[in-house]
């Protein structure tokens, strides 16, 4: 049995100056040119690489399954991208094993080696992802779906979640807010990072006298409502409001109508997915909305292109998305300010 590496065909591929794909060509014996095969082949010597020979063999032994990772199963965002991944795999005539994070990062790479996944599709990936990474080494393939992670070795597809926190805060700075409040995704998440970023990069551009004040909601219900219900009792609470996702926007208003502020009136909320909740006639959250069904939908296509061709180039697909305006948002007005 052959021993796990020691380092990533990742690694291998940065250090020899070359794309991952053709250290797969050099193991696999493929078409390299000669100069290039012996640069590898000395990084591969010189760590002592040996690829995990079982899990290539399912190149050549599919069992139509393929493995979906889900991490927070209480955030109605995911279950419609699983369904989304699993319409276009039935379509294929492929079946769908879900994973959620109640099994810890070896008991669930140990299941997808178990069962022979032909590839897996992560919805919600973190940068030091303790699942995503072993599961490429071991030679599976995998698509980040939601989620991108610098110099991972697969497919992956996002939202534009730069622009969403451009399009927020172009939105709250239109209305006239200048005390506002940021509550943030978990910082390991990139889709935290680039609405963040994209958020503060406006802000600077356009206001950069703006009062910013960022918490931690970490994704998380119970985390945003706390955070937010300390926001609101200070002594100069925002005007306004912007959730890095859905979920957290609805801990928001509910915290303000637990403290007595009125939404819009007094503070406007803002979120991020356009969760179907967020359209119910009691929330009407103002939010942007991302393509939850067509990410999903490309990222199991990029899974099956992967599967076709495996050594085919590196995607990484960036979908557009819209502000969706609704009723917890409003011109900031002195009268109503706290």
């Amino acid at each position: 049995m052959a021993r796990r590496p020691s380092v990533s065909s990742v690694q291998i591929a940065r250090e020899a100056g070359v794309a991952q794909s053709t250290v797969s060509r050099v193991l696999n014996g493929g078409s390299v040119a000669p100069q290039t095969r012996r640069r590898v082949l000395e990084v591969l010597a010189k760590h002592d690489f040996q690829p995990n020979l079982a899990a290539r063999s399912l190149v050549a032994a599919r069992t139509g399954l393929v493995g979906v990772v889900i991490r927070d199963l209480t955030n109605p965002f995911y279950p419609i991208m699983v369904r989304a991944v699993e319409r276009v795999l039935h379509e294929q005539g492929l079946r769908l094993l879900l994973l959620s994070d109640v099994a810890t990062a070896q008991e669930s790479l140990a299941m997808l080696r178990r069962e022979r996944v032909d590839g897996v599709v992560f919805t919600s990936a973190l940068r030091e992802d303790p699942l995503a990474w072993p599961v490429s080494e071991h030679g599976i393939p995998v698509v980040l779906c939601h989620r991108t992670i610098e110099g991972f070795p697969g497919d992956q597809v996002e939202a534009d979640n730069t622009t969403a926190g451009r399009l927020v805060a172009d939105h709250l700075l239109d209305l006239g807010h200048r005390r506002i409040a940021m509550v943030c995704g978990t910082e390991r998440a990139s889709t935290a990072e680039q609405r963040g970023a994209g958020f503060r990069a406006r802000l600077a551009e356009r206001a950069p006298q703006v009062d910013l004040v960022e918490v931690q909601g970490d994704y998380d219900y119970a985390t945003s409502y706390a955070v937010v219900r300390k926001l609101l009792a200070a002594p100069q609470p925002p005007s306004a409001l912007f959730c890095h996702n859905d979920v957290m926007a609805h801990a928001a208003l509910n915290a303000a109508a637990a403290g007595g502020v009125d939404v819009p009136g007094q503070l406007s909320v803002v979120g991020c997915d356009d969760a179907p909740a967020s359209a119910w006639e009691r929330i009407e959250l103002t939010t942007v909305r991302q393509p939850l069904s067509r990410i999903a939908e490309v990222a199991a296509r990029l899974l099956l292109e992967r599967l076709q061709d495996p050594e085919s180039p590196l995607s990484h697909e960036v979908l557009p998305v819209e502000l969706v305006l609704r009723a917890t948002t409003a011109p900031w007005s002195a009268d109503t300010a706290g």
